[in-house]
């Protein structure tokens, strides 16, 4: 069993159930989050040449014909231009003079850059069906998290630092954004959410290295490269350590780091071109493959200051990424098939889960 694990080997890996009297109303939690976003985004937004670009990613096991473990995602994001100085950013002044003092994204001769994220994630059981607690598989938790990237590239390697702050249980609406879902596409409801995770603030910090290993071509015809990562997150929305390899190919590749984050990571990071896009269009295929050391899961381990439903699991876990990018003027397009481990003995016996992300991305 793992070393992270709550309990010991020999006890069952489900807790309490998570009495029903713990739903509580949305707005609260998800008004704040929209009106500490927009602030974030408006609050000093004044700074001359900051042009952006807006990302939309949805993740979803459909395209995987299933509906269990990490089901749904879905984050919008935006990424502002290149500034001299994170104070000049999309912050208030005291978060980007504190920016300022953070190492190696303010060594000089870099560009440096702030991102703004919104992410709802759901995750269920193998088993939607019964209304029970199901025991050795994961909980039901809902997740909606803001983030707040500072970042800085070269054109050898880029750096970011993520906060990330919310809100997982009944308050993060999993149950009625995943049944609305099934009603639209017409299939059976999910049973199980009585089950769920209790409401919890959520506060993580992250960090994530990428660095350009090896290029090839022209960025102006065929071309790619092979990009290495590393990072990791610490709070009690996920603690882990991650690190991997991917590789581009194909027609008008830019001189980015555009390989997939580490999980939660934000999509708007490593996607500003360090010159310029030397193509009107472009089309190119990606693969990345990482492996991280997991600490805690607040979507696996359960609330982490009362009881709740859990599961035990080993702390390594890899996936692959597999997809293709198109680009046309300002406007991107991404599609990606994700296949990960599954570190725990649930009882379908599944070894890989598969999920698929769709990207869309407007710069101006």
């Amino acid at each position: 069993m793992t070393l992270f694990s709550k309990q010991p080997a020999n006890e069952p890996a489900i807790h309490a159930k998570a009495p029903n009297s713990t739903r509580s109303p949305v707005q609260p939690s998800v008004s704040i989050l929209l009106i500490t976003l927009l602030l974030s985004w408006s609050w000093g937004a004044s700074a001359e040449s900051v042009n952006g670009a807006w990302f939309l990613a949805v993740d979803n096991d459909t395209f995987a014909q299933s509906d269990d473990h990490y089901t749904n995602g879905l984050q919008l994001g935006w990424v502002s231009g290149y500034l001299k100085s994170f104070e000049e950013g999309p912050v208030p002044g005291f978060v980007g003079s504190a920016l300022g003092h953070l190492p190696r994204i303010n060594r000089k001769d870099r560009q440096r850059f702030i991102s703004h994220s919104l992410s709802h994630r759901i995750f269920t059981p193998s088993d939607t069906e019964t209304s029970e607690p199901i025991e050795n598989d994961m909980p039901y938790s809902g997740l909606l998290f803001a983030s707040l990237t500072a970042g800085a590239q070269d054109a050898i390697s880029m750096d970011a630092f993520t906060l990330y702050y919310g809100i997982a249980g009944p308050s993060a609406r999993g149950e009625a954004v995943q049944n609305e879902f099934h009603r639209l596409i017409k299939v059976d409801r999910v049973h199980g959410w009585d089950n769920q995770i209790g409401d919890e603030i959520l506060l993580n910090v992250a960090y994530e290295y990428r660095r350009r290993l090896w290029s090839f071509g022209s960025t102006r015809g065929w071309g790619g490269d092979v990009i290495g990562q590393a990072g990791g997150m610490l709070g009690n929305l996920m603690s882990m350590v991650t690190t991997g390899v991917g590789a581009r190919f194909g027609w008008g590749v830019p001189d980015d780091y555009g390989i997939p984050p580490q999980f939660f990571g934000e999509e708007s990071i490593g996607s500003r071109p360090y010159t310029s896009y030397g193509t009107h269009t472009g089309v190119w295929l990606f693969a990345l493959v990482n492996g991280s050391l997991i600490g805690n899961a607040i979507f696996w381990d359960g609330n982490t200051f009362k009881e709740s439903m859990s599961v035990d699991y080993d702390p390594g876990i890899g996936r692959l990424y597999l997809g293709i990018n198109a680009r046309t003027g300002n406007w991107s397009a991404s599609f990606a098939v994700t296949k990960t481990t599954v570190p725990w003995e649930n009882p379908e016996n599944r070894s890989v889960q598969t999920y698929g992300r769709i990207g869309i991305r407007y710069s101006y």
